[in-house]
Parts: C-alpha cells; structure tokens; sequence
C-alpha cells in the first residue's frame, strides 16, 4: 500500500511543479487563466518568465507563448465558437500545447510528407513482343 501511495506522489509532483511565472493577455484571457493558473503562478505586471496572448482573427485565436528573452515558444491557431470562446475540448487541447512550450520548449511544427518515388512503369509482355 505504501509503494501505490508513494508512486502515485511521485508521479503527481510534475503536474504542480512547474513555478513559472506567467502573463496571460489578449482575448480568451479569462478561459485561459482557469486552466493555466492552476499550476502556473499567474502575475499582471513584475517579473515573469513567459508571456501568453492570445489574437483574435475572425472566428480564429491565435495563441502566442513568448519567454522573458524574446524567443517566440509556440503560435497556435484555435477555432472559436459561435459565442467567441473557446469550446471545451479545443481550451484542453491549447492549455496542453502551451504548458507543454513552457515546461519542454517550443513545439516543432508537423513534418512534411516525405515525397513518394513513383515507380517505372514496365512494358508488358503484350506491347514488348508485338510486332508494330
């Protein structure tokens, strides 16, 4: 009982580890301090270790995790709903990519498809003994 109850604090002291210090701005502010204040320290002015905004374009958010250097961590795009917020699932899914810059780095974008080598194609036996 002691080695489940020890394994189980283990493996729950990353979710609440993290101590960055965070600005959260910009649009869907409020939906996403609820999710990201949770295990992050929050601030609205002073130090801060990286900076999140959010860009509303149209019926998209664009959200930007920026660090205290400059360098630009991540930029996702999230479709809005009709009321101009973000659904439940998409907020999970942005919350995860954004604590995820900040804990491990930046996010590298989805490879390209890698090109496909078209094979020759071979004569068939038909058109290579016929006579023309």
């Amino acid at each position: 009982m002691r080695r489940l109850i020890n394994l189980v604090a283990v493996l729950a002291l990353p979710a609440f580890a993290t101590g960055e210090t965070i600005v959260v701005t910009g649009a869907a502010a409020a939906q996403l301090k609820d999710t990201l204040c949770i295990s992050m320290n929050c601030v609205t002015s002073g130090a801060k270790d990286f900076t999140v905004t959010g860009r509303q374009d149209g019926q998209t958010l664009e959200l930007t995790v920026t660090s205290s250097s400059g360098q630009r961590r991540l930029t996702h795009s999230v479709a809005l709903n009709a009321f101009n917020r973000l659904s439940s699932t998409d907020l999970v899914t942005a919350t995860s990519h954004v604590q995820r810059s900040i804990e491990i780095g930046a996010i590298a974008p989805p490879a390209a498809p890698r090109p496909v080598a078209k094979a020759s194609k071979k004569p068939s036996l038909k058109r290579a003994y016929s006579r023309s």
